[in-house]
């Protein structure tokens, strides 16, 4: 049995109308949620921003629904559509 506590991996999907200064936001909640970035795409298309960000973080950290409730503030003023999903049922509902 390990003393270590354990990592939770979501996944965050972003889309909206671009701008600049997205991914920062986006990622400075993200930091200051105690959580990781492990790994980001981004692309803008005909003026739309569409971004995809897996993160990590320990448990006690950070919880799931507190950077839920953080990257939906951070929705609300960048003008972004911000979900999070635990990564278990992201591959679930994703799979071939």
């Amino acid at each position: 049995m390990s003393d270590q506590p354990s990592r939770t991996s979501v996944i965050v999907t972003a889309l909206g109308a671009d701008k600049h200064g997205l991914l920062a936001a986006v990622a400075t909640t993200v930091a200051a949620a105690n959580a990781n970035v492990d790994d980001v795409s981004q692309t803008v298309t005909g003026g739309m921003f569409t971004m995809i960000m897996f993160v990590s973080f320990t448990s006690g950290d950070t919880t799931l629904t507190g950077l839920q409730e953080a990257l939906a503030r951070t929705g609300v003023e960048t003008g972004l559509q911000i979900t999070v999903q635990h990564e278990d049922i992201f591959r679930y509902m994703h799979r071939v």
